[in-house]
């Protein structure tokens, strides 16, 4: 080989020589950090929301931040990635739009990702528990819980409901303090009444409601069933208003001037024995056929009022049914009885007192309830036996039962009540009837004295 092919063939082998050295000189550069991020594009406001995501290489610092529409960038939270390179950030959520920043420092560089996120108000989780069932007069506790529907606990006021079962109109009953999730509000349903519970929208919560909880009224006393095939009275009257106060609460007043007003014309006329001066009005609870208590009334002569009074006490406390105690003016004037129109009260089943007429079946003689010392209870189910036949039914005649409300024997509760107080029975001529005779009297005068 000549010495110029020899050095042709040296120079590619000192070009590639050089190359390698240059290759070798030259710095080495790392790779750049990576950085993922991901969220949620809502959050319940108030909530943690957890931002995730890689970083890359791992080793470097992560920093969380946050800032509201155009305002500066606040620190929420720091960390590390796992050996991974996955992490976990958690911040609570703000209301409204909000932008979030992640930054990832290492030693190879910084590199940060922004993500939205709007603050939003949870759905509510609102209940109402308590007793299902209750007795006229008596009070219940209602529990009330109030929560988002990601279980935080919530503090503030909520309004109680109520709607009596059949309607569809809600009021306002109460206003209900919860708090941490809880609060209790007494209630005393006096008929069956459906509650709810409202909550009212706040930053961290939308408005809310709980279901309808329904209480059912109870009576407190036993329900009069009447035998299949009775008769019903053939007049009906509105059932008298509830007793609130607790007791018989009987309260013997003075004939008002509207109560007066009522009377004349009907139960008390000119030529009168007694007068307004010698009336006495007595108000009482008494056990309706219903079992509730509610409240009537009888207007007596005043010589018996507190032994009325007494009466109405201990039928009271033995729970004695009484359909209904309205005054006997309810009913209007009756030409025939001259007198309040005792036929249409005996109709409705009513007890009544003082009447100023005539005798049922004898007209042109005077009641004794003319004087306002005699009673009728129950006249329905115990008819009297008049000039005119049985009133105002006969087919309660033969009857015993129920024996609540049927008087047959002087053994009776109601008849030994009335007893003790000075008020006679005169059994199977009238039922119904109850004259009073004096306290501890042991007889009454001849029955023609006393024909109703």
């Amino acid at each position: 080989m000549t010495s110029r092919r020899l050095l042709v063939s040296l120079v590619p082998l000192a070009v590639l020589g050089m190359l390698a050295a240059l290759l070798a000189a030259a710095p080495t550069y790392a790779a750049a950090p990576v950085l993922t991020a991901s969220a949620p594009a809502t959050g319940y406001t108030g909530a943690v929301l957890t931002v995730t995501g890689t970083a890359t290489p791992i080793g470097g610092d992560l920093t969380l931040e946050r800032r509201s529409a155009a305002g500066p960038w606040q620190p929420v939270t720091t960390g590390r990635p796992a050996a991974d390179g996955t992490y976990a950030l958690r911040l609570v959520v703000a209301a409204g739009l909000q932008t979030l920043r992640v930054t990832y420092r290492s030693a190879e560089g910084t590199v940060a990702r922004e993500l939205r996120v709007t603050g939003v108000a949870a759905p509510a989780r609102v209940t109402l528990a308590g007793a299902r069932r209750l007795v006229d007069g008596k009070r219940l506790t209602l529990t009330a819980r109030w929560a988002t529907v990601d279980g935080r606990q919530v503090s503030g006021s909520a309004q109680l409901y109520g709607r009596r079962a059949g309607s569809a109109t809600w009021t306002r009953r109460a206003a209900v303090r919860i708090t941490a999730g809880v609060g209790s509000v007494r209630v005393r349903p006096r008929v069956d009444t459906i509650y709810q519970l409202r909550t009212p929208a706040t930053a961290l919560v939308r408005p809310g409601a709980s279901s309808g909880h329904t209480v059912d009224n109870l009576p407190p006393g036993r329900v009069v069933r009447l035998p299949a095939g009775a008769p019903a009275p053939r007049r009906t009257l509105p059932p008298q208003r509830r007793a609130i106060a607790a007791g018989p609460h009987v309260r013997v007043k003075k004939i008002s001037a509207r109560v007066w007003r009522s009377m004349k014309g009907r139960s008390w006329h000119r030529g009168c024995p007694v007068g307004r001066s010698s009336l006495r009005l007595v108000e009482a609870s008494y056990y309706a056929y219903d079992g509730y208590r509610r409240r009537g009334e009888l207007v007596v002569h005043r010589s018996v009022a507190k032994a009325t009074k007494r009466v109405l006490i201990d039928l009271y406390e033995a729970k004695a049914p009484i359909r209904s105690m309205y005054r006997v003016d309810r009913f209007g004037w009756s030409r025939r009885l001259r007198g309040g129109d005792d036929m249409k009260s005996m109709a409705a089943g009513n007890s009544s007192a003082f009447n100023c007429r005539g005798v049922v079946g004898r007209p042109g003689t005077r009641s004794p309830h003319s004087t306002g010392r005699s009673i009728d209870l129950n006249t329905w189910e115990n008819p009297y036996r008049s000039g005119w036949g049985l009133v105002p039914n006969s087919a309660w005649d033969s009857r015993r039962s129920p024996t609540a409300i049927v008087y047959r024997s002087r053994k009776h509760a109601v008849v030994r009540i009335m007893a003790r107080h000075g008020f006679r029975w005169l059994g199977s001529a009238d039922w119904q009837h109850f004259q009073y005779a004096g306290r501890g009297a042991r007889h009454l005068p001849t029955p023609r004295t006393f024909l109703d």
